[in-house]
């Protein structure tokens, strides 16, 4: 008698193991891949909140495997084949979302490159123009070596931005672009207030 209920018990226990749901290895393979083309994708720069929410879903779903793992017996996979799901969604939407970014900033990259071009160009005409009347400079309290100085910089960016662009560091070119920007707008206002004009 004694022997048939541990055998009995043995099989409830045993029907019960088979029963529990197991780990669906395909889909957690997808879904790393999934992560992997997000990577690739560049999401951490062109889509940061989806790319945080795929790397949060990881760290979750590996929370929760290593729980599983830890168990000796009982183990269940379903909250982690839900997990996995989570994952693979998240890591597609960061990188659907990057591709489109990364084109949005590339149009803004395209853009930039024009207008600064004319704008650096502007710039260097009213640098010339105070090189060529340092007295008048010079009542303005303009250092006109200094502001070469920084229109051959701002010259210098623009290529390493163009050649980040053709690279298609799209991100980084667009970062530069700006500070390049934000330079010329400088001089530009300061060489106008002192009276010159480009020629």
């Amino acid at each position: 008698m004694k022997l048939v209920k541990v055998i009995g018990g043995l099989l409830v226990a045993l029907v019960l193991f088979s029963c529990a749901p197991k780990l669906a290895q395909k889909d957690l393979d997808a879904a790393n891949a999934a992560f992997a083309d997000a990577q690739n994708a560049k999401a951490d720069v062109y889509a940061p909140d989806e790319f945080k929410a795929a790397q949060d879903a990881k760290a979750a779903l590996d929370a929760e495997l290593a729980a599983q793992d830890a168990k000796t017996s009982g183990k269940s996979y379903k909250q982690a084949n839900d997990l996995i799901k989570a994952f693979a969604d998240a890591s597609k939407k960061a990188k659907d979302a990057a591709a489109t970014n990364m084109d949005k900033v590339k149009g803004e990259v395209a853009q930039l490159i024009t207008d600064i071009d004319a704008q650096y160009a502007a710039v260097q005409a009213l640098a010339q123009a105070a090189s060529k009347d340092a007295k008048k400079a010079a009542k303005a309290k303009l250092n006109v070596k200094d502001i070469n100085a920084r229109v051959e910089a701002a010259g210098k960016s623009i290529s390493d931005a163009k050649a980040a662009n053709d690279s298609q560091d799209y991100a980084g070119a667009r970062d530069q672009l700006n500070t390049v920007k934000a330079t010329l707008d400088e001089l530009k206002a300061s060489l106008e207030a002192a009276g010159f004009v480009a020629q």
